[in-house]
């Protein structure tokens, strides 16, 4: 029998002891830039060389602002929101600091304290007891944030009556998957057993108001990080019950939410405009009065920040390709440019059940179809070859070589695979047409996408037509799994590989009933069962290698890329986060309080 591990390894086994990515910073800063024009940016470049890394953008604030403080932030770049309702639908497209859990993540992409002040765990990790700030009166209505209200709103998010398309994202709590799917409890000796369990049976208790205490189905490593990440944040029970879905609508009911800053006004396809939130619990920390998010499609967004003018301007923004090329060539611009190894990856999916990928050797042929390379270039070095489903810097990530060959670019092994099937030589190909996001040019999801399209005609003569969906809609259809192609992108949620393997490609053994893809296997799901219950870190790692071999090899997905992006802020925002590699930290999928810590400095009248 092995040691066991101490508490800390066992439940926060990323963060700072996670992998260095494997891109240095001047590598990342010397990624290929072509030619391209200068530009005046009035008021911007001038001053650019104090908005580089390093200068007055630390981490602790030391400047006392006084006055208003507004920042045009680049984040609602989706559409209109759905709604203000986190709790109820993770794809709701709203500003994320509107609304707060018990824990959040730094800038390293550690656990940190938020609504709950410290919590505990038991020996073998399957009971966490969460203790909340006492007095407060967090909620923007004054309202205290307490543990009723976890107790309330976490079986919400999993009842699958409510439509949160991530509503299995808690099914760790005891009975939270049977609850989720409507499925009688399985063990014999359980005293639920053949049973379906009601909300009043799920593993969640407030002890007291201050005292939320979980238990779990068993023993999870990761538990404080799925915490920490948006979809957990809470729902003010009284508005849902008196207002039902109107609750976050907006207009003539209030927005009430908990999280450093609250909703103002909500000017539909224009503006969401807020304010600081004076009941949250760190609110002499943050700077900023107001901000403002324009709503805007990403295309526009150099446009935004250079020329935008009143509640139609930005910050920052991140740039796409061509931007890359057009600041990095200008030597006033350049020193605004800012990297950042983003925490997210591309991928194709085929679908398993529908022609020609129902065809495992179509699968691998299209696997050998494309060169990474090829995309790092197309893109100017904004993405970087990826061969395992978790990042680099992030816990999980494999550095192992055989995985650079199971899907290797070998033009040749792909058209051999094609032997003996309809398709040989690379004909008879059905009609393909791939699906992707609409409106994600800032990611370079069309750069990339009509440059896979052309690598796959070239290789194995498959014509594939490229179909994009809106955001709003594109969740809900791709869990139909009606289309035969999907080009996605994963940004990671927290930080383990759990996120991956588990939240992406996990199918409960072909019973989830929210998937983004058909493929089954049973051996994965168990290494992913076992995965996310083992406490030993090393062993963790051993068992996803395995889950990693897996899917490659069966080819439930085709790994391209990750994600490396390159931003700009104006000189005047002050006080973004600087990770422990030296990057600026924008808010994100993770983390998610970039507004809480920035401040504005002198900016031009």
């Amino acid at each position: 029998m092995s040691e066991k591990p101490e508490l800390d390894e066992l439940v926060a086994p990323g963060g700072t002891s996670a992998t260095t990515p494997g891109m240095s910073r001047r590598h990342v800063l010397k990624a290929a830039a072509g030619a391209a024009g200068s530009a005046a940016l009035l008021g911007v470049a001038a001053e650019a060389e104090a908005a580089a890394p390093g200068s007055s953008r630390g981490r602790v604030m030391s400047h006392d602002q006084s006055g208003e403080q507004t920042l045009y932030n680049a984040f609602l770049t989706n559409g209109d929101p759905v709604n203000f309702d986190w709790n109820g639908n993770l794809y709701c497209n709203a500003e994320v600091e509107m609304a707060a859990g018990l824990l959040t993540f730094d800038e390293n992409l550690n656990v940190v304290p938020d609504w709950a002040e410290s919590w505990d765990v038991n020996a073998d990790a399957s009971v966490y007891t969460f203790h909340i700030r006492k007095d407060n009166k967090g909620w923007t209505d004054g309202h205290p944030v307490t543990a009723h209200d976890f107790v309330f709103s976490w079986p919400r998010m999993l009842n699958p009556d409510t439509g949160n398309q991530y509503s299995d994202f808690l099914s760790d709590i005891k009975y939270g998957a049977e609850f989720n799917t409507r499925t009688p409890v399985a063990d014999t000796n359980d005293p639920l057993a053949g049973k379906v369990p009601t909300e009043a049976d799920l593993g969640l208790k407030a002890i007291d108001d201050w005292t939320l205490e979980v238990t779990l189905a068993g023993p999870r490593a990761n538990f404080l990080q799925k915490v920490a990440y948006q979809a957990a944040v809470p729902a003010p029970q009284w508005q849902v019950e008196e207002y039902g879905d109107k609750w976050a609508l907006g207009g003539d009911v209030p927005i009430v939410g908990n999280g450093p800053f609250k909703v103002d006004s909500w000017e539909h396809n224009q503006v969401v405009i807020l304010s600081k939130n004076e009941n949250y619990w760190n609110t002499e920390n943050v700077k900023l009065t107001k901000v403002v998010d324009p709503i805007y499609p990403p295309a526009n967004s150099l446009l935004l920040f250079e020329e935008g003018s009143g509640n139609q301007q930005i910050d920052w923004t991140p740039l796409d390709a061509a931007g890359y090329r057009k600041y990095t060539e200008d030597p006033n611009l350049a020193p605004m440019v800012t990297p950042y190894v983003y925490p997210g990856l591309w991928m194709l999916l085929p679908q398993v059940t529908i022609p020609p990928f129902d065809n495992l050797q179509v699968r691998k042929a299209l696997s050998h179809s494309i060169d990474r390379d090829r995309v790092q270039t197309v893109t100017n070095g904004l993405t970087t070859p990826a061969y395992c489903m978790v990042p680099a810097g992030v816990f999980g990530f494999l550095d192992d070589p055989s995985l650079q060959t199971i899907q290797n670019f070998d033009p040749a092994a792909a058209m051999e695979a094609l032997k003996g099937t309809p398709y040989e030589g690379g004909k008879n190909w059905p009609e393909v047409t791939m699906y992707m996001r609409a409106a994600e040019e800032q990611y370079n999801a069309d750069v990339m996408a009509a440059d896979l399209v052309d690598q796959i005609k070239q290789n194995i003569g498959m014509d594939i037509k490229i179909q994009q969906i809106p955001q709003a809609n594109f969740v809900q259809q791709l869990r139909e799994l009606k289309w035969p192609l999907v080009w996605i992108r994963w940004w990671l949620d927290y930080p383990d590989p759990d996120n991956c393997y588990g939240d992406m490609f996990f199918s409960n053994y072909d019973k989830r009933p929210a998937r983004r893809q058909a493929w089954t296997n049973k051996d994965f799901d168990d290494l992913v069962v076992a995965g996310k219950s083992e406490p030993d870190a090393a062993k963790r790692l051993a068992i996803y290698l395995e889950a990693e071999k897996v899917i490659q090899n069966d080819v439930g997905y085709v790994i391209v890329a990750y994600r490396l992006d390159q931003y700009v802020f104006k000189p005047f925002v002050k006080g973004v986060a600087v990770n422990n590699q030296g990057y600026v930290v924008p808010e994100g999928n993770i983390y998610a309080r970039m507004l809480s810590t920035c401040y504005i400095e002198n900016r031009p009248t």
